[in-house]
């Protein structure tokens, strides 16, 4: 599963752009598109994560 982090990485042109929902996402090339991309939230109270995960 690709890894995600809050805020920009540090040289953008490493990474392909798009806006979901008034959220700039940063991916790489190297993570396949294909079928679209699906961003989960997981966790509960203050213990909140993002998810990214590749449509087969």
């Amino acid at each position: 599963m690709p890894a995600v982090y809050v805020g920009a990485p540090q040289d953008t042109s490493e990474y392909d752009t798009c806006e979901v929902d008034g959220i700039k996402v940063y991916i790489s090339p190297f993570v396949s598109r294909e079928n679209g991309l699906r961003v989960t939230t997981s966790g509960f109270a203050f213990f909140k994560g993002l998810a990214v995960a590749p449509i087969f």
